[in-house]
């Protein structure tokens, strides 16, 4: 675990495990916690290289607006501080968006692809949005709302109800998490504003030449389920992999379903040799 610089900012990331490398790329708002359900697991095999996003956790949160192609930096910046010269890669929701950037910025520095709730961006022609109650959640001002109701809002869309129904403190469980290590509101923001404006992503997937997995939940309220399947059409070779009765959090409604999947998608791979060793 350690700081690094990425231009002018400190970033935060930690490793665990050994293997081949697995960059995790988490999605708005979150922190390296997010993975807790994955990390145990998936770094039984494989070198896992986590890492807070600029404007959240304990990364610098400056002022934004960010951008995907700042925050793809950002990634490509942990992953040389980290002595790797090539990840898999997994990325969820703006995650996601990360990856696709990271990508087509380094492509040697990226073994797969693994493309969990996300698509090709709000600003993308092929984009299906979301409902307008899930729009507007996702816009609601961090600056004159209560924590209490932005949470109670988010797992109203973010959250399935069958998962909601099984953790009825859900929202005081999450509200107890924002309050331990709290996003401000300038950094929500900034990387919101990452997401909108970020280039389409569907005139490149055709240029995307690593084995992808794309990994959704069938009932994601956010990212709805029609852009998983446009990515797995349009990216050459990708496979669809969707988990029944799963949100947008799907990675911890169904957290088994979740690492199995990246762990068959990983073990049908090559192995690569002459990894760099965890330090």
């Amino acid at each position: 675990m350690a700081y690094i610089r990425s231009g002018d900012i400190q970033l935060w990331y930690e490793t665990f495990g050994d293997g081949e490398p697995l960059l995790m790329l988490m999605g708005l708002g979150g922190t390296i916690q997010a993975w807790g359900l994955q990390i145990p697991t998936l770094s039984a095999h494989y070198r896992l290289i986590c890492l807070d996003n600029r404007g959240v956790g304990r990364s610098d949160k400056p002022q934004g607006p960010y951008t995907i192609a700042e925050m793809a930096e950002d990634a490509l910046a942990v992953l040389d501080a980290a002595q790797v010269e090539s990840a898999h890669v997994l990325g969820v929701s703006m995650g996601g968006l990360i990856a696709q950037e990271l990508y087509h910025r380094a492509p040697a520095r990226v073994r797969s692809l693994i493309l969990g709730c996300t698509g090709t961006g709000p600003n993308d022609p092929t984009y299906v949005r979301p409902a307008p109650e899930a729009w507007e959640v996702l816009a609601l001002d961090r600056r004159s709302q209560p924590p209490e109701t932005i949470i109670e809002a988010m797992c109203q869309v973010f959250y399935h109800p069958s998962y909601r129904a099984r953790v009825p403190d859900l929202a005081a469980r999450l509200l107890k998490l924002q309050q331990a290590q709290p996003q401000p509101p300038h950094g929500y923001e900034g990387q919101l504003a990452a997401c909108w404006s970020h280039a389409p992503n569907s005139p490149r997937l055709a240029d995307i030449r690593v084995p992808v997995l794309v990994l959704h939940g069938s009932d994601d309220e956010i990212w709805p389920l029609a852009n998983a399947h446009y990515l797995a059409e349009h990216i050459p070779g990708a496979v669809l992999h969707v988990i029944p009765e799963s949100g947008h959090m799907f990675m911890i409604e169904k957290p088994h379903e979740f690492n199995q999947a990246v762990l068959d998608f990983l073990a049908r791979l090559p192995r690569h040799h002459g990894a760099v060793p965890s330090g």
